[in-house]
């Protein structure tokens, strides 16, 4: 490979990677159950390690652990069913608020900016236009989920077999690097877990915070707001912020600028909260991916697999990290990965957190 110029050694890993991105595109259908089925095996591991100890058969185990995992989830979409039917009876009188409104922003807005009808409508196409791309968002989310039947399918079999797979990475690699890759499937094996647990608990908390402080400040269908705003938290970084806008929006047009305005306020102080005590403390430093990385593979994720894609690319970047981390001639990669090198220019928050602790 070093024979050749460098501008086409560069082209043809540039080729390569389209060509990854290309086949995760349409694999789709078949990778994004199965990587969602990694994860939750993961989730389960340490519970089903646990559970063999106490001489429990791994089939049974298995059994139990997905039944159980599968029936609590089931028990939460029907209590967001209900949500969603009690605001579906609402649709008409909310769509009439909706409507007063937005005509009362056409109003105002004419007013005191001289903006003219003309370009209001404009504006309101582009929006109906943002809405539709929305719209087929969702829908390529949910065509995805139509496949949420495999899940416990494969995470019994990948828990199943898991020694299997261990066997097999020994058998496919030299002798001298078995220990350097037994390291990397074990710190995976306790990284991973704690760090999907902890980002759950801490979705479970804000539902309570966030609908609490939606329904103090007078906003309606708080507890399903509130369950929206702690669901787009599963994405870092950028899910709070999501998750609130989309709150935000829903209480500009049905209700009133000043209750907007207090949820922008109660936005500012739960990401406090979940940024400088509830992550620190329940999630803890697991993954350690710097920021920027965070956000660059958010984007690449969603491009590529929607919200499923934004969700799972954290904890696959952690893998990637450890592996990276754990063979010398790619620890430069895991050390761009990581949050190492910066610490002299981190903000201190130790006055915070001897406060807030």
């Amino acid at each position: 490979m070093e024979k050749y110029p460098i501008a086409l050694r560069y082209l043809i890993r540039l080729l390569l990677l389209f060509a990854v991105i290309a086949a995760l595109l349409v694999a789709r259908q078949l990778l994004v159950p199965l990587l969602l089925s990694i994860l939750f095996a993961y989730l389960l591991f340490p519970t089903a390690q646990k559970m063999e100890q106490w001489n429990i058969p791994r089939i049974a185990t298995n059994l139990l652990l997905i039944i159980g995992s599968f029936a609590l989830l089931t028990g939460i979409i029907y209590g967001i069913t209900l949500l969603v039917i009690t605001f579906s009876e609402d649709l008409p009188r909310i769509k009439e608020q909706m409507d007063t409104n937005i005509t009362r922003f056409r109003w105002a807005l004419g007013r005191t900016f001289g903006v003219t009808a003309e370009q209001l409508d404009s504006i309101i196409e582009s929006i109906r236009g943002s809405g539709a791309y929305l719209s087929e968002f969702f829908t390529g989310t949910a065509n995805t989920i139509l496949t949420i039947g495999l899940l416990p399918v494969y995470t019994f079999l990948l828990l199943f077999y898991r020694d299997k797979f261990r066997t097999f990475v020994s058998m496919l690699i030299p002798e001298q690097q078995e220990k350097v890759a037994q390291n990397i499937i074990d710190q995976a094996a306790k990284i991973v877990p704690k760090y999907l647990k902890g980002l759950f608990i801490v979705c479970f908390i804000l539902v309570g915070l966030n609908s609490l402080g939606f329904y103090l400040i007078g906003v309606e269908y708080a507890l399903l707001l509130g369950f929206i705003a702690a669901l787009f938290n599963l994405i870092p970084y950028l899910g709070t912020v999501l998750g609130y806008l989309v709150a935000f929006l829903f209480v500009l047009t049905t209700q009133t600028p000043g209750l907007a305005l207090g949820v922008i306020g109660q936005f500012f102080v739960i990401q406090f909260i979940e940024n400088n005590i509830l992550t620190p403390n329940i999630t803890g430093s697991y993954v350690q991916i710097n920021p920027l990385v965070t956000i660059l593979s958010l984007i690449a994720g969603g491009m590529i697999w929607g919200l499923p894609g934004m969700f799972m690319v954290i904890p696959y970047l952690a893998m990637l990290k450890i592996v990276c981390e754990n063979i010398e001639s790619l620890k430069p990669v895991g050390f761009l990965l990581g949050t190492k090198g910066t610490e002299k220019f981190t903000p201190d928050f130790s006055l915070f957190k001897r406060i807030f602790g």
